[in-house]
């Protein structure tokens, strides 16, 4: 067994999936009833933006009260996504300006390179990636564009933000939250876990848009991708749209997938991508058999432990995963090496000196402070199952 077992999906989600695909179906049999169903899977999974398009492939008549409410999840996406579009191109336009390298990561990038039309794929925030060197003169672009990095998560301080989970939040008003990231892959489990080397990354980007505005290779674009889905939000938001993410660019740009599979085991992230490809291998097919799913399986046991967690139908039906304290063993599960697990486990109950830090605002602390901190952070995690 190299992939995720094909669990039988509800009528709606087969449906939902061959309207996305635009594989033939029939469609007129479907009753309103039918019909609302599938839309609130579709709305459930963050896909109805989509139906629309894909829809008018299949020329079916629907029901009147179904037919206005696409039409109006469409426009509305239109005008979302025209919106954010027009906020994007300002900024891209004001780093080529400044000679600052930036690269447009997940939706900024995804609606218009891979989708070639924004308004299937939306976006919250706007996502945008650039070295660390340059930091502070991507920071004054967004400040000459009205920006203000102020404000930010209450239970992440900001130094630690900037510190540990490399970005900075930019806020303006009428305007989309803007990312700015000069770490592509945050968080703890990729620092402690992972081998992921942003240089070699950030040197593979390709030409974009003008002379500074670039973008990641497809490789390299599937692997964060998959990462963020796995990892980041552990399987629990948006699935099924990443999903069609990853199929949509595969179908639209060249991979190379030995290429993919390599650069996952170097990284040690073979675990988390051979899941997130492995539902998209069953929910979409891979009728080429060209997804490298034999080369990154991981072991019969670990495979068996992970379906307990994620399934093609428990994926439809929302996972939950992030908000439990299973996301722990969920996590834990997802590492490619038992040292590796130690590490991550033992850096989760005995944190280092910067991020104990700066997580609870330590710096300028007596040695005593530091030391209840940690004596408590263990305790805390037990008691608010968090981090």
């Amino acid at each position: 067994m190299n992939r995720i077992p094909k669990t039988h999906l509800s009528q709606n989600a087969e449906q939902l999936v061959a309207i996305l695909l635009g594989q033939p179906i029939e469609l007129s049999v479907l009753t309103d009833a039918d019909w609302q169903s599938l839309l609130d899977l579709a709305i459930n999974n963050d896909v109805s933006q989509m139906l629309f398009t894909a829809l008018n492939h299949h020329q079916i008549k629907l029901p009147p009260i179904i037919s206005e409410r696409i039409r109006d999840i469409h426009l509305t996406s239109v005008v979302q996504s025209t919106m954010r579009f027009h906020y994007l191109a300002q900024i891209l336009q004001a780093f080529e300006s400044a000679a600052v390298t930036v690269v447009p990561v997940k939706g900024a990038w995804l609606g218009e390179e891979v989708y070639s039309n924004i308004a299937l794929r939306g976006m919250g925030d706007i996502d945008l990636w650039v070295d660390r060197s340059e930091i502070e003169a991507a920071r004054k672009t967004m400040e000459s564009l009205g920006y203000s990095s102020e404000g930010s998560r209450n239970d992440r301080p900001r130094a630690l933000q900037e510190e540990l989970l490399g970005e900075i939040q930019f806020f303006k008003s009428g305007s989309p939250m803007i990312e700015l990231h000069w770490t592509n892959f945050p968080g703890e489990w990729l620092r402690h876990v992972s081998q992921i080397d942003e240089k070699l990354i950030w040197q593979r980007t390709l030409p974009y848009k003008g002379n500074y505005i670039r973008q990641l290779s497809a490789e390299d674009a599937i692997i964060h991708i998959s990462i963020h889905l796995a990892v980041n939000h552990q399987m629990s938001m948006s699935g099924l749209r990443t999903l069609i993410d990853i199929d949509t660019l595969r179908r639209k740009l060249t991979v190379d997938w030995t290429i993919l599979a390599l650069r996952a085991r170097e990284w040690h992230v073979v675990t988390p991508l051979w899941l997130v490809l492995s539902l998209l291998g069953c929910i979409f097919g891979d009728s080429e058999n060209k997804l490298p799913l034999k080369e990154l399986q991981p072991s019969v046991l670990r495979r068996w432990l992970l379906e307990k967690f994620v399934s093609p139908q428990g994926l439809f039906k929302g996972l939950v995963i992030r908000e439990g304290p299973m996301r722990f063993i969920f996590l834990i599960l997802l590492i490619d090496k038992p040292v590796d697990a130690m590490r991550l486990i033992w850096r989760t109950l005995v944190p280092d000196y910067k991020w104990l830090m700066l997580r609870y605002g330590l710096q300028d602390a007596p040695q005593w402070r530091i030391i209840l901190q940690r004596i408590w952070h263990p305790l805390s995690i037990a008691l608010k199952r968090e981090i």
